[in-house]
């Protein structure tokens, strides 16, 4: 018999099948966990929780729209954002099955609009993020684009085409890409011959009874009993905050919680697809250097309290989402939201803790007693300068943290995580210390300890100037103030960047000065989390 998890487990498992719902005890935990939101003055979610093939409990908490006074129930539509994308990877992986593509076609073949970047990207690549393409909504930002300006597939595929390297050799790293999935949603149009919406309906849509499912390509279009999204503007007033997108495939799925209950019980019974297609969907990626993906097609899979997950989230503008299913319980939580600043995540997995026990087997081993006189020295901020991305360790009450989470020491040298699944290895003397990073489904990286340094206005003069991005089509300005300069992205206010380390300068993003033989300021790089070493060439001194 499987282990199942509910507390009087075969008396509720009765009741489910006889009531298709919860007892009172149970219904009245999940309802506690959603109190915040089960209100007349606040956007809310829907939630669905389903067991053996069931939903066992469905409701809706708060307003779905505040102009008439409507309430979420389960039967509300919301925007999904990236939850849309395994129904993307799903289109191209049936496509395959069919025998219309191969996963490890250059894409270039379908769509050569994108570069020819000196190295082929592949189908393969793009499903499991590892393309090393750079991520389309970062680069409108950077260009200066409003999250209210219209988004079309013409202007993901012109920003592209202006691309001139990636971030990384594909297959070398895993890196979450949009632009991936928007050019998976333009194949199967190019492919197939009809968009991905038509294709999805007829496919999956329609098989399964997701009659309240599409994937939405016109922002002017009306679809009845949808949701609208809010957020809180600085004053803690609700604003209205719908993205504004006529492109799909890395998002704009509208869908229900019940809807997507449907989608989820085909992982079990198969019966669209068949097992090839649901084996193909779950399967996780290799990178390059053999390392095993947690990233399968659109899903992710990890692990929580001892139990498998496959989950996924979603995040546009105001509204969130999270699809996250225990497979060997047969169970699974479903939550769509329409306010920004809710924990989704979070929230579902308090409701899986009403119902599963707690099986994880963390090491129960006594903590290693460090030595405080070495573990203080690797405090500190670090930078691996391939990614240009940072982080900061700090040592309170005797343990050495990652903002507020504790790593425990096997060592005095190695310390982990056991939820996180990271483990940090110091190695270096006092002038040049290290921490070898490892994450399960990643490539290790090395971060190098640094010392923030202080400039003067006079010697911040230095890298004002006007800088030009052909890659963008964009020009920044950049002044400074006594202690930072001030870049003005066009149709932004200007923003704050101190000093870092030498020439480089870390606010919202990175910045890294370049230097001519003659050691004059020529231009920088731009790097972030999905986008880097975009190039800015000088073009006034200022």
């Amino acid at each position: 018999m499987k282990q199942k998890f509910f507390y009087t487990l075969f008396l509720i498992f009765l009741f489910h099948i006889v009531n298709a719902q919860l007892a009172d005890s149970l219904s009245k935990k999940v309802d506690a966990i959603f109190d915040t939101y089960n209100k007349a003055n606040s956007p809310g979610c829907a939630l669905a929780i389903l067991e053996d093939g069931k939903i066992i409990y469905k409701k809706g908490y708060g307003i779905s729209n505040f102009e008439y006074n409507i309430e979420i129930n389960p039967s509300s539509i919301f925007h999904v954002a990236s939850l849309s994308k395994q129904f993307t990877a799903a289109a191209i992986i049936r496509l395959s099955l069919e025998g219309k593509l191969n996963l490890n076609d250059d894409i270039r073949k379908y769509i050569p609009e994108v570069p020819d970047f000196g190295h082929t990207i592949t189908f393969n690549h793009l499903l499991h993020h590892t393309s090393g393409l750079r991520d389309q909504l970062e680069l409108q930002g950077f260009a200066g684009w409003r999250n209210d300006d219209l988004i079309t597939e013409k202007d993901i595929l012109e920003m592209l085409a202006r691309q001139k390297s990636l971030n990384f050799l594909p297959g070398d790293e895993e890196n979450y890409c949009n632009t991936g999935y928007t050019l998976l949603g333009i194949a199967v149009k190019r492919i197939s011959g009809v968009s991905l919406r038509e294709y999805a309906d007829s496919v999956f849509f329609k098989p399964l009874g997701m009659t309240n499912t599409h994937f939405h390509s016109d922002h002017t279009e009306i679809t009845p009993n949808r949701t609208s999204a809010y957020k809180k503007d600085e004053n803690g007033k609700w604003k209205i905050s719908i993205p504004v997108f006529d492109m799909y495939g890395a998002t704009s799925l509208f869908t229900t919680v019940e809807d997507l209950a449907k989608w989820d019980e085909n992982f079990y019974t198969k019966n669209v697809g068949g097992n090839h297609f649901i084996n193909a969907m779950l399967a996780t990626g290799v990178l390059n250097n053999n390392t095993p993906q947690t990233y399968a097609s659109g899903l992710y899979t990890e692990t929580y309290k001892g139990y498998k997950t496959v989950l996924h989230s979603g995040s546009d503008a105001g509204y969130r989402s999270i699809f996250i299913r225990f497979p060997d319980e047969h169970f699974s939580v479903i939550l769509l939201a329409n306010l920004a600043n809710i924990r989704v995540k979070a929230l579902s997995l308090k409701v899986a803790d009403v119902f599963l026990i707690d099986k994880s087997l963390e090491d129960e081993e006594i903590a290693f007693k460090t030595d405080s006189t070495i573990v203080k020295e690797w405090a500190g901020e670090y930078i691996d300068m391939a990614t240009k991305s940072t982080m900061e360790f700090n040592y309170q009450n005797g343990n050495l943290q990652i903002d507020n989470t504790v790593l425990k020491p096997s060592s005095n040298f190695i310390f982990s995580d056991f939820k996180s699944k990271i483990s940090c290895t110091f190695i270096g003397n006092l002038k040049n210390k290290k921490c070898l990073l490892s994450v399960e489904g990643d490539i290790n990286r090395t971060f190098k300890k640094i010392h923030r340094i202080k400039l003067t206005p006079a010697q911040l003069q230095e890298y004002k100037g006007e800088f030009y991005s052909s890659e963008l089509d964009t020009k920044y300005r950049i002044t400074s103030n006594d202690t930072e300069i001030l870049v003005k992205i066009p149709r932004n206010e200007d923003m704050k960047f101190p000093p870092f380390i030498r020439d480089m300068f870390y606010g919202d993003f990175n910045i890294l000065f370049t230097r001519d033989k003659k050691n004059k300021i020529i231009g920088f790089f731009l790097t972030t989390g999905s986008v880097r070493n975009l190039y800015f060439e000088k073009t006034i001194n200022y």
